[in-house]
């Protein structure tokens, strides 16, 4: 047997399931062959999700899915079945049919998903929506209505959005746009009008001064300021984004999913010029049973960890199996950049994220009744947070020679207490291959140090923050693949690195 030898993993590069296992290991041995409840962290290594927790302990009233979602000047503006509600987190108010709000008599209609636009065309903001079956409503904070004037190509739209002080409403295949700084203004007279595209629109996003259009079948560019100067052109006539609800802009770039999986519209230097590249091949088997397990689809961005977040929704998903897909984008722009993991737990119908000044809002909801808030919390609403990390199997240097691993030190970055296993799988975990016990790792702290009351490394009721862990290990084999647990609410915790020492027996 040689000496002692050093083997150092740094925890990079996220989930990947399109290569072989071995090959991984080689060329990405921080990678993850599972990464669950684990997120790519723009600081480094993979950190545990955060939870989320009830907005307004009350359940909405009423019966079925949430079919709208939106934050409008701190609230939460949620609805469900025909009716819009308010909450600023401690109780529900009925929005519709309510003579307070001047509102007799208006109530949703259908039972499609309701969409939402915010507008600032005046002294206040203003909040349009739309419930794919009836014409546009308008809430203002104090009075609710509904937008009478909307022509036929508005009445029934089923998505909105505010760019260059017009409002675009999208139905089916035609895009409708209102006349400048006015929402119940469509007569051409006055600079509103249509558009006409040769498949049904999915998604309106603006960015960087044009409105981007995705259909079905293709995705295109509205350029200029009014009716005056509107040019349309296509960036592309052959993808388009065919699930609704996924397009969100995050670092410059425009996430969707296509046919083929999640795509970056991202922006170049030349003016108008845009670049597509599918960037989930490499969680593409992941990919491909996330959307055949799921019927409908939402997404939300955490700008503060560079983050595009979906969730696919099927009315069989209990909490626990609802699936998510995480994308953490590293450079500034493209898909090299990006590194994958996956939720389970986190169920999610309809889901919004806004930025409110310097607050970040993230909400979601389901068939429950309950708004919940993302990342808020140690925990699923009081449930422990499942998470996996299982790395590649590892050759170290030859998956034809057999190595006995002696020791590993692990490198964590804790935000306070925490508890984890680390178990060791040597060769696939075959028959006939002794398998070493699972080892625990624990960090008694509760608390994460303050700044200006604690020492560095000390939480401040005198506990101590542990970030190495030394660990003597048994078993051999000629590849080995570590896996880390956590079932907990504790504080997120960062797994950093993993450096081993092995010995190699030469080839038999």
């Amino acid at each position: 047997m040689d000496r002692w030898q050093t083997f150092p993993i740094e925890f990079s590069g996220g989930l990947i399931t399109n290569s072989a296992p071995v090959q991984q290991g080689i060329n990405f041995p921080g990678s993850g062959q599972v990464l669950r409840n684990f997120e790519p962290s723009v600081e480094g290594g993979y950190r545990r999700i955060r939870g989320y927790s009830k907005w307004d302990t009350e359940v909405l009233p009423g019966s079925g899915e949430v079919r709208g979602l939106v934050e409008f000047e701190q609230s939460a503006i949620a609805a469900r079945g025909t009716h819009l509600y308010q909450s600023g987190g401690s109780g529900w108010t009925q929005l519709t049919d309510n003579a307070v709000y001047s509102s007799s008599g208006i109530t949703l209609s259908g039972s499609a998903r309701v969409r939402f636009a915010k507008h600032h065309f005046g002294a206040n903001d203003i909040l349009i929506i739309t419930d794919g079956d009836d014409k546009p409503y308008k809430w203002d904070g104090t009075t609710l209505s509904q937008i009478t004037t909307a022509t036929g190509d508005v009445d029934g739209s089923n998505r909105v959005v505010s760019h260059k002080n017009h409002l675009f409403f999208a139905k089916s295949t035609t895009l409708t746009f209102s006349a400048p700084f006015d929402d119940t203004d469509f007569t051409p007279a006055s600079g509103a009008g249509t558009i006409e595209f040769d498949s049904a629109i999915t998604d309106l996003i603006s960015f960087r001064e044009q409105l981007i259009i995705f259909t079905e079948k293709s995705i295109h560019l509205l350029a200029g300021d009014s009716i005056a100067d509107f040019k349309l052109e296509p960036i592309t006539r052959d993808i388009g984004a065919v699930y609704p609800d996924t397009a969100q802009e995050i670092g410059g770039d425009i996430m969707f999913m296509g046919p083929d999986g999640l795509r970056l519209l991202s922006a170049t230097e030349r003016n108008n010029d845009f670049g597509l590249a599918v960037v989930s091949k490499v969680i593409q088997p992941t990919m491909t049973d996330f959307v055949t397990r799921s019927t409908s689809f939402s997404s939300v961005v955490i700008r503060e960890k560079s983050q595009y977040r979906i969730f696919g929704y099927n009315q069989s998903y209990t909490d626990n199996s609802a699936r998510g897909i995480i994308g953490t984008q590293f450079a500034a722009q493209g898909g090299e950049g990006m590194a994958w993991a996956e939720t389970r737990g986190i169920n999610a119908y309809v889901a919004a994220s806004s930025l409110n000044g310097t607050e970040e809002y993230i909400l979601f909801a389901n068939t429950d009744g309950y708004v919940y808030q993302m990342e808020d919390g140690n925990s699923f609403d009081g449930d422990s947070i499942v998470a996996t990390f299982k790395t590649p199997p590892l050759s170290i240097t030859d998956p034809t020679t057999r190595k006995n691993i002696y020791k590993a030190k692990l490198f964590v970055d804790p935000r306070g207490g925490f508890t984890a296993e680390m178990s060791l799988e040597y060769d696939f975990g075959e028959q006939g291959v002794v398998q070493p016990d699972e080892i625990v790792f624990s960090n008694t702290a509760t608390e994460i140090a303050l700044y200006g009351q604690s020492v560095y490394g000390t939480e401040s009721f005198g506990g101590t923050l542990q970030f190495i862990f030394d660990s003597q290990l048994t078993g051999s084999g000629n590849v080995v693949a570590f896996n880390f647990t956590s079932e907990s609410t504790d504080p997120p915790f960062s797994l950093d690195s993993l450096i081993l020492q092995y010995g190699q027996y030469g080839r038999r």
